[in-house]
């Protein structure tokens, strides 16, 4: 009898300890109505954990096209070996147009490298006469300088990366050509040295790939050596250094960029 009233009570507790175990494992929603309470079990939900990273601003393109066109000033001083009329002649050759491309490859979005090609071209005409042979009729004069080089290249982006500023300092290759013509004359003068080139630029995107903008330039050098060719005769010319043909020029520019994607 004893036997039957302890297993009795045990069976008895065993079950009572299952459905308070069953019981607070689970969520339990509870729906009233007007006169019972009727407990629906939900299985419990489970807490997924994920790790929150911080979106990523997205980088400038990388290859950049550039194309400019504008106008260019020489700083070069004109000798005083020319009279009133070459000094006057010569002055207009010491503005034209200029345009220059280039394309860089920015490593980060900061710092990158350039190469460069830069041209100014100015001409000009008039009546004249020679002196020595008393010969008249009309000078033409074209002139054109030319750079090619690398260049380190910074740029900063502002106002949601839409506005752009360049700056850019290299060292390259520049020329001087010259062509002249009088009458049934045909000269021509050409040198080449070391040069520099500086410059700044701002632009404004108007799309993702496309951006139009203003630039400054000031290229530098100095021939001291010149090749010459008259009517097919050659010859060459060396001066001093500061006593050569002065490069020296600050152009303005506008134009576009293309951003490869």
């Amino acid at each position: 009898m004893k036997n039957k009233n302890f297993r009795y009570h045990f069976l008895m507790s065993m079950s009572i300890s299952l459905c308070l175990f069953w019981i607070s494992s689970v969520h339990v929603k509870a729906q009233v109505t007007d006169s019972v309470v009727i407990v629906n079990p939900q299985p419990a939900e489970m807490v997924q954990w994920t790790t929150y990273k911080a979106k990523k601003q997205k980088q400038l393109p990388r290859a950049v096209l550039n194309l400019n066109a504008g106008y260019g000033w020489r700083i070069g001083k004109i000798t005083d070996e020319l009279n009133a009329y070459g000094k006057d002649f010569f002055s207009h050759l010491m503005s034209g147009f200029v345009w220059d491309t280039s394309f860089d490859y920015f490593f980060n979005d900061k710092f990158g490298i350039r190469t460069a090609f830069y041209q100014y071209r100015a001409s000009h005409n008039d009546l004249a006469r020679e002196l020595n042979t008393g010969k008249q009729g009309t000078l033409d004069v074209k002139d054109m300088i030319t750079y090619i080089g690398p260049a380190f290249v910074f740029r900063l982006a502002f106002g949601h990366n839409s506005w752009i500023f360049t700056a850019n300092t290299g060292m390259g290759y520049i020329e001087y050509r010259e062509k002249q013509t009088f009458v049934n004359d045909y000269s021509k003068f050409y040198g080449a040295s070391l040069g520099v080139q500086m410059g700044v630029d701002l632009e404004y995107k108007i799309t993702p790939q496309l951006s139009i903008g203003t630039n400054m330039r000031i290229t530098s050098g100095e021939i001291n050596r010149l090749d010459y060719e008259k009517n097919g005769v050659k010859w060459t010319e060396t001066f001093d250094v500061g006593k050569g043909e002065g490069l020296g020029q600050i152009s303005l520019g506008i134009g576009f960029r293309y951003y490869f994607k």
